[in-house]
C-alpha cells in the first residue's frame, strides 16, 4: 500500500545561497557528495575474503536458518501480529500506521536521487506487514518525492497524514525543519545533510554523524601498506560552499596521522575537463589520491591515464558505491582502489546471514532495485523504527518510539552494522570500517586490507580523529 504525495508546489532556491533560482551544476556537485557528509553506498562476486573474530556481523560457512517471520538478523519479533486497537492520532488508526519516507528521485538534475529510500519503505512495510504488521496495525507508505527543491511542500504533505517520517532523506533537507517541527511529526530518518536538519528535535538516526570527529580507517591502512606514499597524497576538495568543509577536514585528519598533504584542490561544482587539475597532480608528486563529492570516476582516472600519473592508491567513500564505479572499472584502467564503508556490503551476502536477509527483503518487492548504502541506511533506520514502535504497544505516540529508540547502546540493525550507541547525546561516529578493492569483476573484500579484529570489520578507537576545528562556520 503505497501512495505518492503529489500537489504541485513552487520551485525554492536552496536556502543557503543568494542567487536566482536554483543552478543545477551546484547541485549535483552536492548530491554526488552527499553520502561524504553522511560519513563523516552492486553485484555479488565469488572472489570475497572472510574476516575473523565474533562480532560485528561474523562470517559464517553454513547455511543459515530461515529467519522467523518478522525477525531480522539478531533482532527478534520487531513485526508480527497483536491486538493493537487504540488510534492514538494522526497516522494511527485502530488498523493502520501511515508512515512517510522523503526523497528526491524525481529531480531533473539528478534523476533516481533516493529511490533507494523509496524502494526500501515499499520492500519493508510489505515485509512487515506480512508478519502481521506493528503488533496488527498494517503499514502504509506515503513517498514524497521533493525533487531536491520542493523539501518544504512535501514536508506539508506529510504533516497532514503521517504519524512519522522513516528511512529517506533530502539533499536541500532546511526548509522542511521548521515545518517538520511546527507539525510535530517525528523523524528517524535515514541520514541528514544540514546544520539545521542535524541538530532539529524530535529526530533519532540510526546512523549518528558529528562534525568534528573524522572517520580515517581507509588512510591508515594506507599508511600501513605503502608507508612511502604518506609524504605525498592528493586531495580534491570543492568549491561549492556546502561541501568545501569536508576537504578541508579530510586535510586536517590527513595531517593529524602524519601525512604530507601535497596538493589540496577545490575545483568548481562540475569539471568537464580533468585534465588540468590532474597534471597539477602529478606536477606535485602525489601518490595517493581522494576525490571529495566526484560522482563518477572514470573521467579522473582516463586524465590520469592520458597524462601518465601512476598512484600507488585511491580511496573512494559511500557515494561510490554504485554500479557505475565497477562499469568504470571494466572500461577504464583503474589506479589500486579501495572503497571504505562502515555496513556490511552485499557482495557478502552469501557469507552474512543478515546481509542475506537483506538483499532477500527488499527484492522480494522491487526485483531490480539497486542496492547501496542508502539502502543499508534506510533498512537501519526502518528496523529501529519498527523494534521501537511494536515496544510502545497499544498506545503508539512519536514520543513512545523516539524514547524507545534511544535506549538502543549498542544498535547494529540486526548485524548489517557494527555495534553504536543511540542514546541522546552519547551518539558517535562508528569507529568500525572495512575495504574493499574495486576491481572490473566487482568491489571485493580486502581482509588484508582492512585487518579485521570483530567479524568483517576493524574497530578501533584510532579510526576516527578529533578536529581542532570542524569548518562548520
Amino acid at each position: 500500500m503505497a501512495r505518492r504525495s503529489s500537489r504541485p508546489c513552487p520551485e525554492r532556491p536552496h536556502p543557503r545561497r543568494a542567487r536566482r533560482g536554483l543552478a543545477g551544476l551546484p547541485v549535483l556537485a552536492a548530491a554526488s557528495a552527499l553520502l561524504l557528509v553522511i560519513a563523516g553506498c552492486t553485484r555479488s562476486t565469488n572472489e570475497t575474503e572472510t574476516g575473523g573474530g565474533d562480532a560485528g556481523g561474523s562470517p559464517t560457512s553454513a547455511a543459515p536458518a530461515a529467519a522467523a517471520a518478522g525477525d531480522f538478523g539478531t533482532e527478534k519479533g520487531i513485526c508480527g501480529p497483536g491486538s493493537a486497537r487504540t488510534a492514538t492520532g494522526r497516522g494511527v488508526t485502530a488498523s493502520s500506521i501511515t508512515i512517510g519516507t522523503m526523497g528526491d528521485p524525481g529531480s531533473t538534475v539528478t534523476p533516481g536521487l533516493g529511490q533507494e529510500f523509496f524502494d526500501v519503505a515499499d520492500a519493508f512495510a510489505a515485509w512487515c506487514n506480512k508478519a502481521g504488521g506493528i503488533n496488527g496495525r498494517k503499514i502504509v507508505v506515503n513517498k514524497h518525492d521533493a525533487k531536491l527543491t520542493d523539501v518544504a511542500a512535501r514536508t506539508l504533505d506529510a504533516c497532514q497524514t503521517d504519524f512519522m517520517l522513516v528511512g529517506g532523506g533530502n539533499v536541500l533537507d532546511a526548509p522542511g525543519v521548521q515545518p517538520r517541527i511546527d507539525c510535530k511529526l517525528g523523524a528517524i530518518p535515514a541520514y541528514g545533510v544540514s546544520p539545521q536538519s542535524l541538530n532539529a528535535p524530535l529526530q533519532l538516526r540510526a546512523a549518528p554523524n558529528t562534525a568534528n570527529r573524522y572517520p580515517v580507517a581507509g588512510f591508515l591502512a594506507m599508511a600501513r601498506m605503502f608507508p612511502d606514499a604518506m609524504n605525498a597524497i592528493g586531495i580534491s576538495g570543492s568549491s561549492l560552499a556546502d561541501i568545501r568543509p569536508q576537504g578541508l577536514r579530510l586535510q586536517e585528519a590527513l595531517t593529524q596521522l602524519g601525512y604530507k598533504v601535497a596538493d589540496y584542490q577545490e575545483p568548481p561544482a562540475l569539471v568537464t575537463n580533468w585534465r588540468p587539475y590532474v597534471e597539477e597532480l602529478k606536477g606535485k608528486g602525489v601518490q595517493g589520491y581522494e576525490a571529495i563529492g566526484v560522482q563518477d570516476l572514470t573521467p579522473v582516472v582516463t586524465a590520469m591515464n592520458d597524462v601518465g600519473l601512476n598512484l600507488k592508491y585511491m580511496i573512494i567513500e559511500n557515494q561510490l558505491y554504485d554500479p557505475k564505479t565497477i562499469a568504470g572499472a571494466k572500461s577504464t584502467k583503474f589506479p589500486p582502489t579501495w572503497l571504505v564503508m562502515d555496513h556490511l556490503p552485499f557482495e557478502l551476502a552469501a557469507q552474512s546471514p543478515v546481509t542475506q536477509e537483506a538483499v532477500d527483503l527488499v527484492h522480494a518487492t522491487v526485483p531490480n532495485a539497486k542496492l547501496t548504502a542508502f539502502t543499508a541506511l534506510a533498512l537501519s533506520s526502518w528496523v529501529l523504527w519498527a523494534k521501537s514502535a511494536t515496544a510502545c504497544g497499544d498506545t503508539l505516540t512519536v514520543d513512545c518510539v523516539l524514547a524507545k529508540a534511544g535506549t538502543q547502546t549498542a544498535w547494529t540493525a540486526g548485524g548489517l552494522y557494527p555495534k553504536i550507541d543511540l542514546k541522546p547525546g552519547e551518539q558517535e561516529v562508528s569507529h568500525c570500517y572495512l575495504l574493499m578493492k574495486v576491481t572490473a569483476d566487482g568491489f571485493v573484500y580486502d581482509k588484508t586490507a582492512t585487518a579485521p579484529n570483530q567479524g568483517f570489520f576493524n574497530c578501533s578507537d584510532k579510526n576516527v580523529v578529533t578536529l581542532t576545528n570542524p569548518f562548520t562556520a
